[in-house]
């Protein structure tokens, strides 16, 4: 500054000084925002590939037509060490970010909400399932046996950690509100501002990610809605028949998307609709969240790099053995009738987490500590991601 005189844009008027815009910026939730924003750029996966990052990233809401934003997209274009493949793999974090006193409720369950496994999603391909034709195609005379496959589950990402069951599952999310000297749990406001925007976005880059015909080239890409919260996370479950607290800092929550009639889904049989999942993850969990995230992504790249030929064509090879080696490009003078209709699904039961607690570990909460819940801090199975060369 140049003079002791201020310049007219800097004085406050009305009152206002500048301890109270500190604690107002403070309130709004941008300067964590820019943490996260900050960490993303610090983590591994600045080293899988290109990374770009945009705040605010807006989207269309699909139900009302309004222009509406996410706190944090993060694109991952992962390096392709031998140039030669039909598809460029890439990840994407849909991220919003909140901050609280009071703490965010999760309702546990030892089991996966569905019997199979639908995370992650993948977008930019025209399918997220793949024909797999049995070998005996290969040899004259005989009818090869062929039947549909979720291509992650083709893929085996189970094998991954992160893809698997890397945390407890929740089939509901709340967050504590205070109604007088009371508190009470609200699953509207959970539901408003964390899981209907990470959705809805989601859905948004769906449509954005969408194949065109005109591209020979594929981009696949693994989509990781996510919640960075800085709050007290607290999961419930019964234990010996009784509602227990435990205090975690990832949870993968459900949201089951409603069944829609025949006319409208297809015809596909069942009352069970879609079911998407989004991560919970307290900031002081994010660096080794992302950590993990980054090795197996990269691996999972490896593999859509690895079978490219496959997953554009839609269609391969396999002795249904296991491992995602048994997959293999179907030849150019195959003489299987790929035009003959397949109605067998083939799908991959979900594995589940289970929390085994003690209370004289001092992992359940006690009436003799009431302001700290009892926790689990580390887990440690998220270091057993297989090698590829395995």
């Amino acid at each position: 500054m140049d003079n002791d005189t201020p310049p007219p844009f800097a004085e406050l008027k009305a009152g206002v000084t500048v301890s109270d815009i500190s604690e107002a910026i403070s309130k709004s939730g941008y300067p964590f925002q820019a943490v996260v924003a900050e960490a993303l750029r610090n983590s591994d996966l600045r080293n899988s590939g290109r990374l770009e990052i945009q705040e605010e990233w807006a989207y269309i809401d699909r139900e009302s037509g309004q222009a509406r934003s996410v706190d944090i997209l993060a694109n991952v274009a992962f390096k392709d060490d031998e140039g030669a493949h039909r598809i460029n793999a890439g990840l994407s974090l849909i991220i919003e970010c909140k901050k609280s006193d009071l703490p965010y409720v999760f309702f546990l369950r030892p089991n996966p909400p569905a019997d199979t496994n639908g995370f992650p999603e993948i977008h930019g391909l025209t399918s997220s399932d793949i024909r797999l034709v049995s070998n005996e195609a290969e040899e004259e005379g005989k009818k090869a046996f062929s039947a549909w496959m979720r291509i992650t589950d083709a893929l085996y990402l189970h094998e991954l950690p992160f893809f698997d069951a890397p945390a407890p599952y929740a089939i509901s999310l709340t967050k504590a509100m205070r109604r007088g000297p009371r508190l009470e749990l609200t699953g509207e406001e959970a539901y408003r501002s964390l899981t209907l925007p990470l959705l809805k976005a989601a859905d948004h880059l769906h449509a954005l990610s969408a194949p065109r015909k005109e591209r020979r080239s594929r981009h696949p890409t693994l989509v990781v809605n996510l919640a960075v919260i800085k709050a007290p996370m607290v999961g419930t479950f019964l234990h010996a028949g009784e509602q227990e607290l435990i205090s975690l800092p990832w949870v993968r929550v459900s949201y089951l998307e409603p069944k829609l009639p025949a006319a409208e889904d297809g015809g596909k049989p069942g009352l069970q609709g879609n079911v998407h999942y989004f991560d919970v993850v307290h900031d002081s969990f994010l660096p080794r969240y992302l950590e993990v995230l980054a090795r197996d992504a990269r691996k999972a790249a490896e593999r859509l790099h690895e079978h490219s030929v496959e997953i554009a064509a839609g269609v391969g090879y396999s002795d249904f053995s296991e491992g995602h080696r048994h997959l293999r490009p179907l030849e150019d003078d195959h003489s299987y009738d790929l035009t003959e209709p397949c109605t067998i699904h083939i799908d991959r039961m979900s594995n589940s987490l289970a929390i085994s607690v003690d209370r004289s570990k001092g992992e359940i909460s006690s009436a003799l500590l009431p302001s700290v819940v009892g926790w689990i801090d580390g887990y440690p199975w998220l270091d057993e991601s297989p090698a590829e060369s395995e």
